[in-house]
């Protein structure tokens, strides 16, 4: 007589990983109300996901600011579970950045330096969404592109964020602070950086044609075959920033503080 093994389904989930999605229960084991499920099907994971970024988006549009921030966080969580919707989640970011910010109008008038710290910090929701936008996982980006041209982002903190070949046409950053950032191949066609705190940042290879950069703190920056043509730069302190083949042609340069111009295209 051959004798017959009882196999209990908790045994089942030591069963080799790549054979699991093709498992099925028992006919003996427990399917009652109360049983829980052996295995996650890809597509009820693949569900959750989709609810999950339903109700963070939908927590954007939400007039109470808190319900607001808890949504992009929400949605840098999703990001972090699911990578390969990042492309998606970072659209609907800098989106949100670019119709929210637009209602800020424009920034005070600045005279003197240490005035921009009067400036009115980014709203709690847009600083969020740039700093999910600004230490998301780059190498997942593919060739996705940040798209936040025209934003007004004055005041705003973007202190490290990786912004390499970000599209930044027309933006305005007057008193941001960007200490380190990488703007490596960033458009900045007419952006607007007067009062900026940019030391340390990266601009090498950027396109800053047009660019106002008046009282702009640029210590220890990098411009290294960034394109300044007809850019105006007013009292710009350039102490200890390299210039190695910048292009500053018919650009507009007065009382510049500790520059060092020798390689420069002028």
């Amino acid at each position: 007589m051959s004798s017959r093994v009882a196999v209990r389904p908790d045994r089942l989930l030591s069963i080799n990983p790549a054979s699991r999605g093709n498992l099925r229960p028992s006919r003996h084991a427990d399917t009652g109300p109360s049983a829980k499920p052996l295995l996650e099907p890809p597509c009820a994971e693949q569900g959750q996901t989709t609810e999950r970024f339903g109700r963070a988006v939908e927590q954007l549009g939400n007039r109470a600011l808190d319900v607001r921030v808890g949504g992009i966080y929400a949605l840098e969580r999703i990001m972090h579970d699911s990578p390969q919707d990042q492309p998606a989640i970072i659209d609907v970011l800098t989106a949100f950045v670019r119709g929210h910010s637009a209602q800020r109008g424009s920034p005070p008038l600045i005279t003197d330096v240490g005035a921009e710290r009067l400036l009115p910090a980014a709203l709690a929701d847009i600083q969020a969404a740039l700093n999910v936008i600004g230490r998301r996982d780059h190498t997942r980006n593919g060739s996705h592109k940040i798209d936040l041209s025209y934003a007004k982002l004055f005041g705003a903190d973007l202190s490290d964020a990786y912004l390499v070949g970000a599209d930044l046409e027309g933006v305005d950053l007057t008193g941001a602070t960007m200490f380190r950032a990488n703007l490596t191949k960033a458009h900045l066609l007419n952006a607007k950086l007067s009062y900026t705190a940019c030391r340390w940042a990266n601009f090498s290879n950027a396109g800053m044609v047009k660019a106002v950069l008046t009282n702009t703190f640029l210590y220890d920056a990098k411009l290294d075959g960034a394109v300044l043509q007809f850019a105006t730069l007013n009292r710009t302190f350039l102490g200890g920033a390299t210039l190695q083949g910048t292009d500053l042609r018919h650009a507009t340069i007065t009382n510049p503080s500790g520059a060092n111009f020798a390689g420069a295209v002028r």
